[in-house]
């Protein structure tokens, strides 16, 4: 059954997001002032308008028409939302979905909306992807460095899908368990106390699935689960599009093992059982940000006394690829 759902989602991701949901051409709404009319391919609408335009990698010409003037205008593509961040969507083979992608114009887009002024002097317009990531030279000359403003007093909900996880784990009395498996989720509250300083209050839950995509999953036969539930407080630093955490973690620990065929009259048959770790630890990240909301990052929590059952000194992490989204609640 394992075998068979890996197939599933390998011949599932080989299809990419792109493929899957964006067709090869969709509706541009552009707008202008009253009394105005814009000629897109070879005809001519009155503005408002919702124009079927064709993605392609190519600029397209438009030419806004007023009473007595006619102006030019180039509309610049860009990748769209769905090939930058829907092939994440495929984690595992994300590397693959995004080459299947390369082979089409679906990826491209000219944006959603378009507000055309006859009176400006830009003729060539962008993407809000391209404003996002590139500068006015249309290179990626200022992306590392691009300041994004934030405020003493503001306050982020941040929401992430711990991805990637790995584990090490040692229940009492058992030895050392070793996993590394995908999903969980994680949602925080962020609080700036100075332009580039906040403090993060998070909580997380992860696991070892099999699957990188949330699907149900049958087992057979003798199988070890590990999971993790966390409290963490980290103090935060912003240098550009890159952040970096340390703080506190109060985690849980889980470890599960499932015999599906276990049976009481069968000699040497095991049981299944369950058993936690309740620690203190430290937790360290870093993040980078990809998009205008969104963030890719590493989370590390080792634990290193464990309160229940037994207290000791012992060490156990959870390592974490993490896709984080933030949401500002205050400025």
């Amino acid at each position: 059954m394992i075998k068979k759902l890996v197939i599933i989602v390998l011949i599932f991701s080989l299809t990419s997001c792109a493929t899957i949901f964006t067709k090869k051409t969709y509706k541009l709404e552009i707008k202008s002032f009253a009394n105005t009319k814009v000629k897109v391919y070879d005809s001519i609408y009155n503005l408002p308008a919702k124009i079927e335009v064709k993605r392609s990698k190519n600029v397209l010409p438009i030419v806004l028409i007023s009473d007595t003037i006619k102006k030019n205008y180039s509309l610049k593509p860009s990748i769209s939302p769905k090939y930058l961040y829907g092939n994440l969507s495929f984690v595992h083979f994300a590397p693959v979905s995004y080459l299947v992608d390369l082979t089409t114009e679906k990826r491209f887009y000219y944006g959603k909306s378009v507000f055309l002024n006859i009176s400006d002097t830009i003729t060539q317009i962008k993407t809000p992807i391209t404003k996002s990531y590139l500068d006015f030279k249309n290179d990626f000359s200022n992306y590392f460095t691009k300041k994004h403003i934030t405020y003493k007093g503001q306050i982020n909900f941040t929401f992430s899908i711990p991805w990637i996880n790995n584990f090490d784990f040692k229940p009492n009395g058992e030895d050392q368990k070793t996993s590394t498996g995908f999903l969980g989720i994680s949602t925080g509250i962020e609080y700036y106390h100075s332009e580039y300083k906040f403090i993060n209050l998070n909580a997380s839950a992860v696991m070892n699935s099999i699957a990188p995509v949330p699907a149900p999953v049958s087992y057979e036969g003798e199988v070890e689960f590990l999971s993790a539930l966390a409290i963490s407080l980290t103090e935060n630093h912003k240098f550009n599009r890159f952040t970096f955490g340390y703080g506190l973690n109060f985690s849980k620990n889980n470890w599960k093992f499932d015999n599906t065929e276990y049976d009481e009259n069968v000699p040497n048959s095991k049981k299944p059982i369950f058993k936690s770790n309740y620690g203190i630890g430290f937790i360290t990240n870093g993040y980078f940000r990809a998009g205008e909301n969104f963030y890719i990052g590493i989370n590390y929590k080792p634990t290193l006394l464990n309160i229940k059952p037994v207290s000791k000194f012992q060490y156990e992490h959870v390592i974490s690829f993490d896709l984080m989204w933030k949401i500002r609640l205050k400025k």
